[in-house]
């Protein structure tokens, strides 16, 4: 009994293993392609890509505020995108997007940054694109 346990046990230890291994490679091949096709050529700010859906609440009350703050606080120095990822799913599928919400952080020269998957607070998105905190 006790064994078959553990045999479970380490079953499910090695699905997750291989599943958060298989994550993190789908991230190094997103940010090795880059996004410099999403950066203006002119000005070339950064750009914050930020997926959502309708119906997500997290995206309306949790990720939404911190855009607008990061909109606010930085104004001029980088580009908010929102993004529906179920309007737009080719875009979603292009940077591994698998929940909402869901941030991609590109820099100036189309580098990605940073892909989040989950909310993020606007501290740590300015952080990713290595701006100032201050007003």
């Amino acid at each position: 009994m006790f064994f078959d346990r553990l045999v479970a046990l380490g079953v499910v230890v090695l699905g997750v293993a291989a599943a958060w291994v298989g994550l993190r490679w789908n991230v190094r091949q997103i940010v090795r392609r880059g996004a410099g096709d999403l950066v203006a050529r002119d000005g070339g700010f950064p750009v914050v890509l930020a997926f959502s859906s309708a119906d997500c609440v997290p995206c309306k009350t949790v990720q939404k505020p911190a855009l607008d703050e990061l909109r606010g606080r930085f104004s001029g120095q980088v580009q908010v995108r929102e993004v529906d990822a179920t309007i737009e799913p080719a875009l979603a599928r292009r940077f591994g997007i698998l929940t909402v919400p869901s941030t991609v952080v590109i820099g100036a020269r189309g580098a990605i940054v940073a892909v989040n998957q989950g909310p993020v607070g606007w501290e740590k998105l300015a952080g990713q694109l290595g701006l100032n905190g201050s007003r």
